[in-house]
This record gives structure tokens, sequence and C-alpha cells, in this order.
């Protein structure tokens, strides 16, 4: 997250770390997902196969997810422009029901990202 955050591109690094993370995606918990596609879409950093895999892992457990890991992971997946319709869905059915409970930002967040994701 250090290297996104201070604008540092470094893709071969972001090319191994994508490498590293794809066939151990089971090991990272929700969080942990979200905080690594947030720090491939803040560093400009495409990487279709890992957002398809996290997708894939994300999509049946974001009703587990914390109103902030949700919002988190909207946004991101709506910044690195990969077509994800059914994850969308599984946001916005995680999110229904507790929209309640997320802070104003993370309103927002979901706001733009349902809006730049055009779904």
């Amino acid at each position: 997250r250090t290297f996104a955050m201070a604008g540092i591109k470094a893709p071969e690094l972001f090319d191994a770390i994508a490498a590293a993370a794809l066939p151990r995606l089971d090991e990272f918990n929700s969080l942990g997902r979200a905080n690594l596609a947030w720090a491939f879409v803040t560093s400009g950093m495409k990487a279709p196969e890992l957002f398809n895999a996290i997708a894939d892992k994300v999509t049946p457990q974001l009703g587990t997810f914390s109103t902030q890991q949700i919002a988190s992971t909207a946004w991101a997946f709506a910044k690195s422009g990969e077509k994800m319709p059914g994850l969308f869905d599984a946001v916005a059915a995680a999110a229904l029901p507790r929209l309640d409970k997320f802070k104003p930002l993370s309103l927002s967040n979901m706001a733009w990202a349902f809006a730049t994701a055009g779904v």
C-alpha cells in the first residue's frame, strides 16, 4: 500500500505481487483482498487476471464484509475499469440491508463506484 500511496510506479514489483497473490488468494482475509485491489488501482497498475480472481473470491463473501470493506471493494473495482456486473450485484445485495450503518464517506464512495461502473 505504501508504494501506491506514494505514487511510485513499480511495474515489476506489482507484476510479481500479482503472480504471488493469485495462487494464495484463499489465504487473504476480506480486508487483505480489498487492500490488494485498492493498491493496484491506486498505483494505476492493470491486473485483470488478479481482479477476476479477487472478484470470484469476494463475491460470495460480501455479506461478511464490514461496510467500509464493501465500499472499498466497490470503489476499487469501479476504478479498475474491469466490467464485473455480478460483483456489483453482490455488493448491492450486501449493502442494501446495512446502508444505515455506512459512514457518509462510504456512502459517497458506493454511489461513485456504481455510477462509474455504469451499473
